[in-house]
């Protein structure tokens, strides 16, 4: 994990929440030239808010002390002040004005001042860039009628196609506004549905083929169907009739970069806004728990006390078989099928960002397959050295060289415990918790058992500042390392005040995939 996933998991979320709205796009070249296919699948989104408005979002996302004290309200700013924003208003303007039309800057308000479904896709960096948003509004036949004429004369707006909804031809507008960006735009009676950028409905040469997975899911957002009009609720197991205030649902797949199907018994994280407060879930699918379930107290009862940010993850180790084989690991069978429970990423203080350490645990699986393991994996130009015993465990290092510098990747094995660092220092304290040499963050911890994750902000902040500084040398980077002082470290100097929490799952389900509550406690109290 690196180091903006450390700073997404620090502000938890604060940053996820405000990558969804940040109405990041690009342009499509005005509909000329060919189309650059997104690679989407329109009926699937990576990310989903439900909300009474929008427009609100952003100051209610500040009713979280950390966000508030960490965003500040540069935030808000940021939101009424975004160069799509302004560029959108002011196309929408002049096209209202050149064309003596009556809306205005009604549709921005029509879209953000009312209830709607914005779902989010990924870009091919894995950033949550492209969105969908539909809404139910009045008067929106007029408008589009306006719209239809507007785009047979007018430079920025042009029919881009038309679909059939409900047995009625409709069609989709192109809208371009800020530097060559483009907006698709289709209505059909009360319904509107806009599309961040072209390349998710139309693709080919000049865009002129229409995707028909894509075609399907616009349809449906637009048709009289109650079901379809929130086609997308029910992958994140939500209600069609979402409650007053706001929902913001991410897939684990999102928050895991592309790893989620190694822990497929967790599906989604969910926060919640309503009267006031901020409440936060996770969809757990109890039959893929699998063996060891999601009790995480032997983890925390061999990691070594105060780490910056740690979590344990119900992994599914049969889905780790073929590619511990890819690997061209002797005994990868025997591995995926004896190890069990769920395994631990930690990152502590003393270390770096790159170089966390993970805990595991095995029933039977033989040591000469670890060390199978370790080869295939680590490489590098020296022979990997013959294990070590070293008070009682059982050691693979091998030395190699990386970006960051030179590393010695370590894999221990102590009884059923398996650990593994890029930092040999890390595998050192875990093996002294192991011998009762030094203290185990269980020790602080009143129910390791549902303790699925600790976030001590102060430390995490200093780890995070020391990283940025060692990539912004002041002599080298003289702007960017300016930047950060003046803006990085104060929201840091913020996340130091806050006491270390704990995250609880609270209950498993008992059959099938249920949202279920995550509680957020200062550990210690």
């Amino acid at each position: 994990m690196n180091k903006k996933t450390l700073g997404k998991a620090a502000a938890g979320l604060a940053l996820v929440a405000a990558a969804v709205i940040s109405y990041r796009t690009f342009g499509w070249g005005h509909m000329r030239g060919s189309v650059h296919d997104l690679h989407l699948d329109l009926s699937a989104p990576d990310a989903l808010i439900v909300t009474q408005s929008l427009s609100t979002l952003p100051r209610d996302l500040l009713t979280i002390p950390l966000a508030r004290d960490v965003l500040r309200e540069d935030l808000l700013f940021y939101y009424e002040q975004n160069e799509d924003r302004l560029g959108l208003k002011g196309s929408l303007r002049r096209i209202a004005y050149e064309h003596e039309l009556g809306w205005g800057d009604q549709l921005i308000r029509m879209v953000l001042d009312e209830p709607a479904d914005v779902a989010v896709w990924r870009d091919a960096d894995g950033s949550l860039q492209h969105y969908a948003i539909a809404v139910s509004r009045g008067k929106l036949t007029r408008l589009l009628e306006e719209a239809g004429k507007v785009a047979l004369k007018d430079s920025q707006m042009r029919i881009a196609g038309t679909i059939k909804v409900d047995g009625d031809k409709v069609d989709v507008f192109a809208l371009d506004y800020a530097q060559r960006r483009t907006l698709l735009l289709a209505a059909h009676g009360e319904r509107l549905v806009i599309l961040s950028h072209p390349g998710m409905l139309y693709h080919g040469k000049d865009g002129g083929d229409i995707d028909s997975t894509a075609e399907k899911t616009v349809i449906g957002l637009l048709g009289k169907d109650t079901a379809q009009r929130h086609q997308f609720h029910k992958q994140f197991q939500l209600p069609e009739q979402a409650a007053t205030g706001h929902t913001v649902a991410v897939k684990a797949d999102v928050l895991a970069f592309g790893y989620q199907p190694f822990f497929s018994a967790l599906q989604a994280v969910r926060f919640d806004f309503s009267k006031g407060t901020w409440r936060s879930q996770a969809l757990i699918d109890g039959a893929k728990l699998g063996k060891g379930g999601y009790d995480s107290r032997g983890l925390w009862a061999a990691l070594p006390l105060n780490p910056s940010a740690c979590f344990t993850v119900p992994v599914d180790w049969a889905a780790t078989e073929p590619v511990l084989k890819a690997l061209g690991a002797d005994g990868a069978d025997a591995l995926a099928g004896q190890m069990q429970g769920p395994a631990a990423a930690c990152w502590y203080g003393g270390s770096r960002l790159h170089t966390p350490v993970f805990v595991a645990t095995r029933a039977n699986a033989p040591d000469a397959a670890f060390g199978s393991l370790f080869t295939a994996a680590v490489g590098g130009k020296q022979p990997v050295a013959k294990p070590a015993t070293q008070g009682g465990a059982l050691r693979w290092q091998q030395p190699v060289d990386t970006a960051q510098g030179a590393a010695m990747p370590t894999l221990a094995l102590s009884g059923n415990l398996v650990v593994f660092s890029a930092d040999p220092k890390l595998v050192d304290q875990v093996l002294a918790v192991k011998r009762k040499q030094a203290a185990a963050t269980a020790d602080r911890l009143p129910d390791a058992a549902r303790t699925v994750g600790v976030i001590a902000p102060a430390s995490l902040a200093q780890l995070i500042q020391r990283e940025t500084f060692n990539t912004l040398p002041a002599k080298q980077e003289p702007m960017l390392r300016g930047a950060a002082d003046a803006h990085l470290v104060p929201r840091l100097n913020a996340l130091k005040k806050y006491p270390p929490y704990r995250l609880m799952l609270k209950q498993l389900p008992k059959s099938g995939t249920a949202w279920e509550p995550l509680e957020w406690q200062v550990i210690g109290q």
